[in-house]
C-alpha cells in the first residue's frame, strides 16, 4: 500500500522491531538482525497495513442499533434526532450508566469489538477524569494532544477561527460537519469554515452528507483534505449519504468510520461492504480496491500529515500496525478482502505487538498474556491486560459478566457511581476511572448527563461484537433506509 492500491498484493515479508517497521521486501531477501525474531507464515492471507477507523463514538458501543419508534421520515440533520421522544432513555441514559459504572470493561469490550474488524486505529475514544491506557491506537491524541483537534459540536465564532490557525499551523482538526440531508441547515457548517479559509489540508470532516456539489468544488485541489464516510448511519437516519464522486474530484481523501453501536456498523468490515453497496446504488465510481484505501491508506496520508510519521502503509519507518485478512468469495484480492468478514481476521498487530487473532499465529508472534474467545464461530486469542495488572490478561468472561451486572441492574450501579463519586477526589491521577460522553442530548439542556429518574433506566441486553442475526433483525425494521441496506446481511453470510 506505498502508492495505495495501485497493484494486486503479492508475496513478501513485513520485518518489525520496536514498534516500527523496518523493511518490506519480497522474494527470499532476509533483513539482517532478525535471526531471533519471531516469524509468523500467514500462508497466501493478505498482509495489509492496520485498519484505522476515523470516526466513532466508543463509549456507546455497548449499545443496540436505535430507531424513533413509528418514525418513517428521514431525519433532516444531526440537531432533529436528539430531541426524539426515546433518545434520552435509550441511549444517553445507558451510555452515562456504562461510562461512569463500569469503564474499564466498557472500554475492554469495544477495543475487542474494533480488533474484531481488523481495526488498529480508532478515532472517538472517550475523555475521561484520569488518563488510561488502551491497546487499540487513539487517533485523537496519540502523538499528542496539540497534533490533532477533534469537536463533535459546531464551532462559530472566536472557537472556529481558533480551529483555522490551528490546522494553518500544521495541526490536524477532526470535525463532525454538515450531517444531515442536502438542503439542510446544517450545511452552514461547511460554508461557514469555507469562509473562514478552513477548507484546508489537514482539515477532516466527518460526514459532510448536506454538502452539495456546487460547494464541494469550493475545496481547491491544491489545500484538500479528508472527509470521513459513514454510509450506513447515513442511511439509516437521513436516507442519503455523502456525495463521493464530488469529494474525490476535489481531491479529497476519503476514509470510512463505523460510527457507533445506535447508528453505525459494528466494524470496519462492516462499513467497508455498506461503501459497496451505497455505492452501486448511488452509482458512485468506486472500486474495491478504494474502498480498502479507505480504510489504509487514505487515513494514513492525512495523519501523517499531522504525526509526520507513516501510518496506513507498510512502508520503512511507519508504525507496525498490522492487519492479516484471510480473504473470502472470489474476484480479485481488493473484492475477497471488502467481503471479508469477522471470520477471516486472522492477525491483528499494533505497534509491534500481536495483539489479536488466531491461536497458532498469535503464538507464532510471541503473544503474551493473552486470553481465549469465541468470534464468528472462530477461537481466538486476544492480548488486553487486566486494568490493575497489566502484566496480566483480562479475560472476556469476566469483562461481560461487569457489563452484564450493570446492564441487568443498573439502579444499584447508579447507586454506587455516586457512592464512589462522593467518597474523594474524582481528578487525581489515582482516582477511579470515570469516562464522559461526547454526544449531546438537546432534551437535557445539550448535556449527556445523569439520569434524572434513576429508577426508569433500562438498558438493552449487550449485543454482540460481530455482525449477527440480531443485528441484521434490528437493520431490517429501520424503515428510512428503504431497504437500501437489505443486502448487508447475505454478505455476513447471515
Amino acid at each position: 500500500m506505498a502508492d495505495g492500491a495501485t497493484d494486486e498484493p503479492k508475496p513478501g515479508r513485513v520485518w518489525i522491531r520496536d514498534g516500527t517497521i523496518v523493511a518490506v521486501t519480497g522474494g527470499k531477501r532476509r533483513v539482517a538482525g532478525f535471526d531471533a525474531a519471531p516469524e509468523v507464515d500467514v500462508g497466501d492471507a493478505f498482509v495489509l497495513p492496520g485498519f484505522i477507523d476515523m470516526h466513532n463514538h466508543l463509549a456507546y458501543n455497548a449499545l443496540p442499533l436505535w430507531f424513533e419508534p413509528g418514525r418513517t421520515e428521514p431525519w433532516l440533520h444531526n440537531k432533529a434526532w436528539p430531541d426524539a421522544e426515546t433518545y434520552t432513555e435509550s441511549i444517553t441514559e445507558p451510555a452515562w450508566v456504562y461510562a461512569k459504572a463500569c469503564p474499564e470493561a466498557l472500554l475492554g469490550y469495544v477495543q475487542v469489538r474494533a480488533m474484531a474488524g481488523g481495526a488498529t486505529s480508532v478515532q472517538g475514544w472517550p475523555t475521561a477524569n484520569r488518563g488510561y491506557r488502551t491497546v487499540v491506537r487513539n487517533v485523537d491524541n496519540d502523538g499528542g494532544d496539540d497534533l490533532i483537534y477533534t469537536s463533535v459540536v459546531t464551532k462559530g465564532g472566536e472557537q472556529l477561527v481558533t480551529a483555522v490557525r490551528h490546522m494553518a499551523e500544521g495541526a490536524g482538526f477532526i470535525y463532525h460537519c454538515a450531517e444531515g440531508q442536502r438542503g439542510s441547515r446544517v450545511l452552514h457548517d461547511y460554508t461557514e469554515l469555507e469562509e473562514a479559509d478552513g477548507l484546508l489540508p489537514t482539515f477532516i470532516g466527518i460526514h459532510c452528507s448536506a454538502v452539495d456539489t456546487d460547494n464541494w468544488a469550493k475545496w481547491t485541489k491544491a489545500n484538500a483534505g479528508g472527509i470521513v464516510w459513514s454510509p450506513l448511519s447515513n442511511l439509516v437516519l437521513y436516507a442519503q449519504t455523502t456525495l463521493i464522486d464530488d469529494v474525490r474530484a476535489c481531491g479529497v481523501h476519503v476514509c470510512l468510520g463505523s460510527d457507533w453501536g445506535p447508528s453505525g456498523t459494528k466494524n470496519l468490515l462492516g462499513e467497508m461492504k455498506v461503501a459497496r453497496i451505497a455505492a452501486d446504488k448511488f452509482g458512485y465510481s468506486l472500486t474495491d480496491a478504494q474502498i480498502v484505501e479507505m480504510v489504509t491508506s487514505n487515513p494514513g496520508s492525512l495523519l501523517e500529515r499531522c504525526w509526520h510519521r507513516p501510518i496506513g502503509r507498510l512502508v520503512e519507518g511507519a508504525f507496525a500496525d498490522v492487519t492479516v485478512i484471510r480473504g473470502r468469495g472470489r474476484g480479485d484480492a481488493w473484492a475477497r478482502i471488502v467481503a471479508a468478514t469477522e471470520r477471516d481476521v486472522a492477525l491483528v498487530v499494533i505497534d509491534g505487538a500481536p495483539t489479536y487473532g488466531e491461536t497458532t499465529l498469535m503464538n507464532s508472534a510471541g503473544a503474551a498474556s493473552t486470553f481465549p474467545m469465541m468470534v464468528g464461530g472462530r477461537r481466538r486469542r486476544v492480548a488486553l491486560p487486566h486494568p490493575t495488572n497489566m502484566a496480566a490478561p483480562w479475560s472476556w468472561p469476566a469483562i461481560m459478566k461487569i457489563l452484564t451486572d450493570v446492564q441487568s441492574d443498573p439502579q444499584t450501579a447508579i447507586v454506587n457511581v455516586r457512592a464512589r463519586a462522593a467518597s474523594g477526589l474524582r481528578f487525581s491521577d489515582d482516582a477511579a476511572l470515570e469516562l464522559f460522553l461526547d454526544m449531546p442530548d438537546t432534551r437535557r439542556t445539550g448535556r449527556a448527563g445523569p439520569p434524572k429518574d434513576p429508577a426508569t433506566v433500562r438498558i438493552p441486553p449487550i449485543p454482540s461484537i460481530e455482525h449477527d442475526s440480531a443485528y441484521f433483525d434490528l437493520l431490517d425494521s429501520s424503515p428510512i433506509q428503504g431497504e437500501v441496506l437489505a443486502p448487508l446481511r447475505k454478505r455476513f453470510g447471515r
